[in-house]
């Protein structure tokens, strides 16, 4: 029988190894930038290294900006799917796919909008999908798909954002 230290000591040396680490950075042939972590992932370099305070998307991303409309993490991709304007209201809508073996109860995402110039605006999170508690109709089972329901923000211009540069990020996947 293990003792409680021993188990302790073995979660805090694999903890610490949890973080992907850039090992390097490759540029394709298109221009586009993507960072080589250490865990064996690879993720598009979608900022430029100017100052921290102020966040802009590079040449090659703002060409492309379907390299940022999507995200996977644990066998759950978010894809931004659509925006609606409701006055100076905007709506977000996003498509959650399954392709774990796991359950999934629920998705966070941080989403980052970036301006027409590419010049960051805002950072928001929330929940693109929450399943109801002990309602397993309402779970994200294997293979499926789903659509999350409108998220609405303020404080958007819509005419400075028409070409619609959205960043995904997943912050949290519960699962059962």
């Amino acid at each position: 029988m293990f003792n409680k230290a021993y188990i302790i000591a073995f979660c805090l040396l694999f903890s610490l190894n949890a973080a992907a680490k850039e090992m390097s950075r490759m540029t394709l042939e298109d221009g586009t930038e993507i960072m080589l972590n250490d865990d064996f992932t690879w993720q598009y370099v979608l900022l430029t290294e100017s100052e921290p305070l102020t966040a802009q998307l590079t040449p090659a991303v703002m060409a492309n900006s379907a390299l940022m409309t999507s995200t996977v993490s644990q066998g759950v991709r978010v894809t931004f799917k659509s925006a609606q304007w409701d006055d100076e209201e905007l709506g977000l809508d996003f498509s959650i796919d399954n392709t774990s073996a796991l359950t999934v109860l629920k998705v966070t995402v941080a989403a980052t909008l970036f301006d027409d110039g590419g010049n960051k605006i805002t950072t928001t999170e929330f929940n693109v999908w929450q399943a109801q508690n002990r309602l397993s109709e309402t779970y994200l089972r294997k293979n499926q798909q789903r659509d999350s329901r409108i998220f609405k923000l303020d404080g958007i211009d819509p005419a400075q954002w028409q070409k619609q540069f959205i960043s995904l990020n997943i912050i949290a996947v519960e699962t059962r």
